[in-house]
């Protein structure tokens, strides 16, 4: 991959200066009025973005009426989409076909392009992810050797899954290693296989030698010794955060809870290609959402990688162009207008950041121990124009910025641009 630079500058001290621009904003308290007869819109984890007709769509779940609720401009309720429960992060684009909802379904690994009346009409399937990143696994036998591969299938005494190079490996189940953990007093955990417990302990082979951990040497668990045991074949899956659609009408997805792969499919949702991930050049960590960034030509990629606190961008054909800025407050969500970028930073704060990556703005800044990165901040130590975790964030067509947070009650704010 070749590797370019930007002209973006690197903030290396997120600091106490902003940089000089004419923007301001006033907090507008209690604005979105939530559904008749509850208190708050519900459980909150996900994205807030605007129709063209400026109708603020804001995905809720953990109820009976999971989805997106649909509100006014003013903020009044007006509907509901049944759309699946444990959709995460989504983007709103128009075409010339009309305006759609593509979303990313956590619990369901899959993507879904939406009619802003919530009619389904595609859907991208965890099969339609390379089966090695969609369908892992590992397995451990019991002389110790590892085997990885893909598309697992249980066959009674033995599991089949595809190897690397394609082959079809069998295992039968009575050669797979078991698995041993145990949690010392001290915190300390220790991990092997092939354990054999007597009446003082477990013996397990940990680094091709054999190592006993007596039981009271073990933290105490439920007034056990903290130890356990499994099988040893690892399975993992796609934890997709969230979709969006670049100009050409290709979908990009982003496996924000998994890998940080960014998956590229084609309009019709073929998969064409990925990148990103954990490793070289990009080495990502946690990328929970990405943005089809429009204020350059071509579009590039937004990448919130939230567990590096930095904010970057790639071109569409999967190139790093560069770090945009570092030190953030774990940058979840992101949205642009004009020349500005707004951030929701999930660890307490909403900033706004012009083309050339300066921060121009800091809103609602939340130091409060316990009251950030966390759902369970009850609405009772809720504050004007201070947010708890920011999880969300849109531009109206005017500048001004909704942002909802991960709350198991539901909380959206507002800031007017003045």
């Amino acid at each position: 991959m070749t590797l370019r630079f930007s002209s973006l500058i690197t903030l290396l001290a997120l600091g106490t200066t902003l940089a000089q621009a004419d923007l301001s904003y006033e907090f507008a308290p209690n604005f979105l009025k939530p559904p008749t007869g509850l208190e708050t819109i519900g459980n909150g984890h996900g994205e807030i973005q605007l129709d063209a007709a400026g109708n603020i769509y804001v995905s809720v779940e953990g109820q009976e009426k999971g989805g997106i609720q649909v509100y006014s401009a003013q903020g009044s309720y007006l509907k509901h989409l049944e759309l699946p429960a444990s959709l995460h992060g989504f983007s709103i684009r128009k075409s010339a076909d009309g305006e759609f909802i593509y979303a990313a379904v956590l619990g369901q690994q899959k993507v879904i392009k939406a009619t802003l009346e919530g009619k389904i009409v595609l859907e991208i399937p965890r099969t339609s992810f390379p089966a090695e990143i969609a369908d892992p696994i590992s397995v451990i036998l019991k002389d110790g050797k590892t085997i990885r591969g893909s598309a697992p299938k249980d066959e009674g005494e033995t599991i089949s899954f595809t190897l690397p190079d394609g082959k079809i490996q069998k295992v039968a189940k009575a050669d797979i290693a078991t698995k041993g953990s145990a949690t010392l007093a001290n915190g300390t955990k220790v991990e092997g296989l092939n354990p054999v417990k007597d009446e003082t302990g477990v013996t397990f082979t940990a680094g091709g030698e054999p190592k006993k951990i007596a039981f009271s040497e073990m933290a105490q668990k439920d007034a056990k010794p903290a130890y356990s045991q499994s099988v040893a074949d690892t399975r993992g899956g796609l934890k997709l955060t969230t979709a969006d659609c670049a100009p050409n009408g290709d979908i990009y997805v982003v496996d924000g809870y998994g890998t940080s792969w960014v998956f590229v499919f084609d309009a019709t949702g073929k998969f064409k290609k990925q990148f990103g991930g954990p490793g070289e050049p990009f080495k990502l960590s946690n990328c929970h959402k990405i943005h089809i960034d429009t204020r350059f030509q071509p579009a590039r990629v937004f990448l919130c990688d939230r567990g590096n606190k930095r904010i970057m961008h790639a071109s569409l054909e999967g190139e790093l162009i560069g770090v945009i800025a570092t030190g953030l407050r774990n940058p979840s969500s992101a949205s642009f207008n004009g020349d500005y970028v707004c951030i929701a930073e999930i660890a307490g704060r909403v900033s706004v950041w012009d083309k050339e990556g300066k921060m121009v703005a800091a809103l609602g800044t939340n130091d409060t121990p316990g009251q950030t990165n966390t759902p369970r901040v009850p609405p009772a130590d809720w504050r004007d124009n201070t947010v708890t975790s920011p999880h969300g964030i849109a531009f109206d067509a005017k500048g001004n910025i909704l942002e909802t947070e991960w709350n198991q009650f539901g909380r959206v704010l507002r800031w007017n641009r003045k």
